[in-house]
């Protein structure tokens, strides 16, 4: 049974013609037989389980239509059905009377023209209200009129005083009229239902708050995050204006100016919020306005993941404190300090040689700050021109230069807001790029290249590099008041000369990683080769033992790793340019920086001058690269 359109009539012959006619439409619709005050119970019932459109006639529909808030579908009066109507009446009597009390029977008046007979004898009254009926049904009889036409509460109030009287009974055509009426009525119940569960939907979903106000003020339509950000404001937001609610806002103006309102930053209790309002209209006509809240915190916390969304492309910590391997007395008083330091926000200076872990050390301090889940940026100083270094620090303005993007560049400061940069290679910083670093450092403001706007940041500085940046200072390379500024704490990261008891938990370390990248299970590695490993002079630390361990592995077609297989990587690795091997071979070999150039010089050819992909073929840094190109002593 479908209940959501009921079908209450006043009289037994017209609930079967209704229900014939339901039958043959292969409607399931619930039909009941009662009038007035019995059936607006039953409508109200009705109602409550789902009903929204009813179907009724004649006095019955008129009752219901005054009192519900849903469609009530008439099964509507043509003047055919009165005239036939009267024709039966006729029938009985010479003398009849049509009475009746809703519009409709006025076209009694013309079905009168359809009627054999004398008109004169046809009388029509229609009454003001239901309850003249037995009065003027008496009258009539007074006058010698014993036959009566009408509807339901006519004709049963005739027969009870005793009078012949007639029913004007619906064809099948006006039943079906009324049907589908309701069906239509049914149908936009169900779209505007929809459509309001689709707005509410939005409403629901959205971050921010939403209210509506009407043209006086008050809130008549408020989502989930609206009510709690008011109640925070005011308990007894429910009965208060928005003018109370936001006495001093420009938002609320909008009921006057009918104008909308953009971002407003506005204090409401002991929280600022962002506010926007627009006017409500509807067909030209202002009914209100519509209003978007949101905390500022929020906006602020959305701007930082939106900062980090955007850093993903290479630049987010992804290591912590428990990657760095290793067990010696030397790593863990490091890695101790480092937790000390994170717990500060103040700037770190990072030292040590090349390849010892730096940036693992400063992407670890970052992982445990406060700021861990804000961007981390990271930038090596040697690998950018000065030009290109000032510009990707700072960023540029429209037009600032040629080939200057059209939108102009946010700069690494700005992307890092809230978080941390990562300056690599710190002693490799050009002096004029090192006087605009100290004015953001003490000021936390940034001024794009090209552009006179002052943009805050709000960023902690790690740094790191291999030289000594005391004597860079002394030897007036390095600015002394940047140096102070940079060197608030100090973390010596000890090279692996001094943490040899940790070569071999390295090497089974990078052997199980190149093995797991390869696809091939870890071969075991006999102790006479981690003790080998343990005699080299691995003067590029943890870099130069990984390198050297994939490259024996690859020797070993990644099965085993022996002394043969170490052996030969060395051979390779003399060829490349590395430090030469302690013990296992006595060859006479070139000079390191020979070496070195050669390599270099080769791998440039090679690359077609492409330094990215020469320093990777060569299986250093770009940084370690830019300094052996710089140095005084290589010459192309």
């Amino acid at each position: 049974m479908d209940n959501r359109i009921a079908i209450i009539l006043p009289n037994d012959v017209l609930v079967r013609s209704v229900e014939k006619i339901l039958s043959r439409m292969d409607l399931d619709f619930p039909v009941y037989q009662l009038q007035t005050q019995a059936a607006l119970a039953l409508a109200q019932k009705s109602i409550e389980q789902g009903a929204l459109a009813i179907v009724s006639r004649g006095m019955t529909a008129a009752y219901l239509r005054a009192r519900l808030n849903i469609p009530v579908c008439e099964i509507k009066y043509d003047f055919f059905h009165f005239a036939s109507a009267m024709e039966k009446a006729l029938a009985i009597s010479e003398r009849i009377a049509v009475i009746g009390f809703i519009e409709q029977y006025a076209l009694a008046e013309r079905a009168k023209a359809y009627v054999r007979g004398n008109q004169k004898q046809i009388h029509v009254k229609i009454l003001p209200s239901d309850q003249l009926v037995e009065q003027e049904i008496a009258r009539f009889s007074s006058e010698g009129i014993t036959t009566f036409v009408g509807g339901s509460l006519v004709v049963n109030t005739a027969h009870r005083l005793g009078f012949e009287a007639v029913l004007v009974e619906a064809d099948e055509k006006a039943v079906e009229d009324a049907l589908q009426e309701a069906l239509y009525e049914l149908r936009l119940s169900c779209e505007r239902e929809e459509r309001f569960m689709l707005i509410r939907s939005i409403l629901n979903s959205a971050t921010n708050g939403m209210f509506a106000v009407d043209a006086f003020g008050t809130i008549t339509v408020c989502n989930p995050i609206a009510k709690v950000i008011l109640s925070k404001v005011d308990t007894l937001w429910q009965t208060k204006t928005i003018h109370q609610l936001m006495p001093k806002s420009v938002t609320a103006h909008t009921l006057e100016s009918g104008r909308p309102v953009n971002d407003e930053l506005i204090n409401l209790g002991e929280s600022i919020f962002a506010v926007s309002s627009a006017p409500i209209l509807v067909e030209g006509l202002f009914r209100g306005a519509v209003f978007t809240i949101q905390e500022a915190d929020k906006i602020q916390k959305l701007d930082f993941k939106i900062r980090k969304k955007y850093m993903e492309r290479g630049h987010v910590a992804m290591k912590t404190l428990e990657d760095i391997i290793g067990r010696s007395a030397a790593i863990l008083d490091c890695k101790n300090k480092a937790r000390r330091y994170a717990g500060a926000d103040s700037t770190v200076l990072i030292l040590g040689e090349t390849g010892t872990g730096k940036e693992l050390f400063a992407q670890s301090i970052h992982n445990l700050s406060s700021r861990a889940d804000c961007p981390f940026v990271a930038v090596n100083c040697a690998a950018l021109s000065p030009s290109l270094l000032e510009s990707e620090l700072f960023g540029y303005a429209k037009g600032a230069f040629t080939g200057a993007r059209n939108e102009g560049k946010a700069g690494i400061f700005e992307l890092a807001h809230t978080g941390t940069i990562f300056l690599d290679e710190i002693g490799e910083l050009p002096l004029e790029v090192q006087s605009r670093l100290l004015r953001v450092i003490q000021e936390k403001q940034v001024i794009r290249v090209g552009d006179d706007r002052v943009i805050p940041v709000d960023v902690r500085i790690l740094t790191a590099t291999n030289r000594d940046l005391a004597q860079e200072v002394a030897e007036k390379r390095f600015r002394v008041d940047l140096y102070y500024r940079l060197n608030v704490l100090e973390l010596h990261i000890p090279s692996l000369n001094q943490r040899r008891e940790d070569i071999p938990l390295l090497v089974r370390y990078f052997v199980e990683q190149k093995c797991g990248h390869a696809g091939f299970p870890p071969p075991s590695v006999p102790q006479e080769v981690l003790d080998l490993f343990c005699r080299l002079p691995l003067r590029g630390n943890i870099r130069e033992l990984a390198n050297l361990v994939e490259r024996a592995l690859v020797v070993g077609e990644f099965s085993r790793l022996d002394e043969k297989c170490l052996g030969d990587a060395l051979a390779k690795t003399r060829q490349q340019g590395d430090s030469p091997p302690a013990e296992p071979t006595q060859r006479k070999v070139q000079k390191i920086s020979e070496l070195e150039r050669d390599a270099i010089l080769d791998a440039l050819a090679q690359c077609r001058g492409n330094k990215s992909a020469a320093a990777r073929m060569l299986g250093i840094s770009q940084s370690t690269l830019w300094r052996r190109l710089k140095d005084e002593n290589f010459s192309i």
